[in-house]
């Protein structure tokens, strides 16, 4: 029997075919897994370069950064980390081709957006006391906005009150001539009636000289009346702009101050046209004087010439002098028509003094004793604020809010200065000076500001103080002086007594101690005769600190919430940048990424798929195939 193997050799197809076919299915299935494997070794990868993080960077700050001096470090790092995976003898043979850095994020860029990130994954999962939420954080900054407006409004109006003391002084200087100018006539009548033409005539010519005085000190009432009025226009206006920041009570408040103020100007109105007559009368009068002074030239000259024509005549001089006096008579002394000028000067100087001495520096006033201002400085142009461009983008308030507090957590300030060189870190924060004197004296002032707008709105709710107020105001203007006067005086009065206030409140937060925002009775420390001590010796007690307060630092956060949210960022980056380059010489938050994207192209092999033994017969290696992966990571 011939044997045929065309069974076999179908069987054998057939197996091939089926042995193909799973084979397929296995290296499809292994390819996957190859896939997964990769991307898995990559994001592992990532890991590893990650935990890499900036350890001071954390340590001292709660910031996470991978430091690299370029991207070729980072890719090297990477294919480091990734090689033992590849390295295996499994499943899975790798070859890595390139790594490559396809997109970087640095803290410093996008005008801080990741730095910011980073800050606020610190406040939300951190150990921290919070103290901030939106509704507290908006009411801090209402409080803050209002007591500010309020403290431009007072300075302007105070100014307006020294305007209308300077108004007051030239009706002063003006009576005070016209007072010389009655001493002069009741002089030359005295002359005039003892016969001494020549001496009436000389004390004429210092009378007309006074009486020529007097346009000119009218003319210039007439310029500072018209400059006050018009000062009182950009008051209301400068109010109507503020309204809007100023609760209902406060608005009211100024409302009558204002009132005052017009008042003030209204009767100046009333004042006005009685003063300015002045000046035409004065002209009648020199008129006059001079006709007087003619008549008697010619009396004398005929004296001097008469000659007797007997030894029995005798000159009448009495008649001949008497139409001369007649027509002196006629002179009616001018007076200042109305009622003016401050009466107690010494009161007055020390109120105006108050306002100089801040001028004059601030520091002195509110240092506690014995303290010393820190000599630091930093080179604001070598770190990030100074370095590099950015936009300012905004924080939302909670955001803001937030980063402040983030900043009272970690930064050095007056009442907290450490070890460090530049010491005071909020302050810089807020003002961004290249010293800390600058930024404590900034500091200071917008403190002040604040203080002692809150100082004024307690005053203005306080009957008693206000009535206080009014009598020394009474005192210093004179209590029958114009009431409208008075008034705007007394408002003066209660402005550089919240200044005073203000002064002994920072002085207590300098020390240590609270300041409550807003004061009750049971809180002011200043009388007004202990402003009037503190105008003449210039020092004043420092308010005592409350349980319930808020501490200098606290006040600080606060202020940070108006500050540009993305230069308060930048300087932020700042106070890193120089406290952990002094530890690592060279330290640049710009080499600090945040989130880094990597394309990984490998060689793989094929496993259930190799040319066996046509290797031999093509010469060729096993068959390979690319697989790329890409890996991102962000702290």
């Amino acid at each position: 029997m011939k044997w045929k193997g065309q069974i076999s050799v179908f069987l054998s197809l057939i197996l091939i075919c089926v042995c193909g076919l799973i084979c397929g299915l296995l290296e499809s299935a292994r390819t996957a897994g190859a896939r997964c494997y990769l991307q898995t070794a990559a994001h592992s990868s990532m890991d590893s370069l990650f935990s890499q993080y900036h350890r001071a960077l954390w340590e001292e700050y709660r910031i996470f950064g991978l430091e690299h001096k370029a991207e070729e470090d980072i890719s090297q790092e990477f294919s480091e980390f990734l090689k033992p995976y590849l390295e295996q003898d499994n499943w899975y043979p790798f070859e890595l081709k390139t790594s490559q850095v396809t997109g970087r994020q640095l803290l410093t860029d996008d005008s801080g957006e990741y730095f910011e990130k980073e800050i606020m994954d610190y406040m939300k999962y951190g150990i921290w006391t919070k103290e901030w939420d939106g509704d507290s954080a908006a009411q801090a900054l209402k409080t803050l906005t209002e007591a500010s407006q309020v403290s431009e409004l007072t300075r302007s109006m105070e100014i307006q009150t020294k305007d209308a003391w300077k108004l007051e002084r030239t009706l002063e200087d003006l009576g005070s001539c016209l007072e010389e100018q009655k001493a002069h006539q009741d002089t030359a009548a005295r002359l005039l009636d003892q016969e001494d033409g020549s001496g009436f005539c000389r004390e004429g010519d210092r009378l007309i000289r006074k009486l020529k005085k007097v346009p000119g000190l009218v003319e210039k009432y007439e310029k500072q009346a018209d400059e006050l009025g018009k000062k009182l226009g950009g008051l209301k206006k400068q109010y109507e702009e503020k309204s809007a920041d100023l609760s209902s009570s406060v608005q009211a408040s100024f409302q009558s101050e204002l009132f005052e103020y017009e008042a003030y100007t209204d009767k100046d109105g009333e004042r006005r046209k009685q003063i300015v007559g002045l000046s035409t009368k004065s002209e009648n009068r020199i008129a006059l004087v001079e006709a007087v002074q003619q008549e008697a030239e010619e009396v004398e000259d005929y004296i001097d010439s008469w000659e007797p024509e007997d030894e029995d005549d005798e000159l009448d001089t009495a008649a001949l002098w008497a139409p001369v006096q007649a027509h002196f008579a006629q002179y009616e002394a001018l007076f200042l028509p109305v009622q003016a000028g401050v009466k107690d000067k010494e009161k007055e100087g020390l109120l105006k003094r108050l306002r100089e001495m801040a001028d004059k520096g601030i520091l002195s006033l509110v240092l506690p004793e014995g303290a010393e201002v820190s000599k630091g400085s930093i080179l604001t142009g070598q770190y990030p604020s100074g370095r590099i461009a950015f936009e300012e983008k905004g924080l939302g308030l909670l955001e803001q809010a937030m980063t402040a507090e983030y900043c009272q957590v970690f930064c050095n300030h007056f009442c907290d200065t450490g070890e460090k060189e530049t010491a005071y870190e909020m302050e810089y924060l807020l003002f961004g000076n290249g010293t800390d004197k600058e930024n404590l004296v900034q500091t200071v002032e917008m403190l002040l500001a604040v203080r002692e707008g809150m100082n004024l709105i307690h005053i203005l709710g306080d009957s008693e103080k206000r009535s206080q107020a009014k009598t020394l105001a009474a005192s210093v203007v004179g209590a029958s002086g114009l009431l409208p006067l008075v008034s705007i005086t007394a408002f003066l009065i209660m402005g550089v007594w919240a200044f005073g206030e203000a002064v002994a409140d920072i002085r207590a937060l300098l020390s240590g101690g609270k300041v409550s925002i807003l004061k009750g009775k049971e809180d002011w420390c200043l009388s007004l005769d202990g402003l009037l001590e503190f105008a003449a010796r210039g020092k004043v007690k420092e308010s005592e600190s409350r349980e319930s307060g808020l501490s200098y630092p606290q006040y600080l956060t606060i202020f940070l919430l108006v500050s540009p949210g993305t230069r308060m960022l930048y300087r932020m980056m700042d106070v890193i940048e120089m406290n952990l380059s002094r530890k690592q010489k060279g330290f640049q938050l710009s080499n600090c990424a945040y989130r880094v994207d990597i394309q990984t192209e490998t060689c793989g092999k094929h496993v259930y798929f190799a040319l066996g033994l046509l290797k031999s017969i093509v010469g060729s290696t096993d068959i390979t195939y690319p697989l790329t992966v890409d890996a991102s990571r962000a702290y």
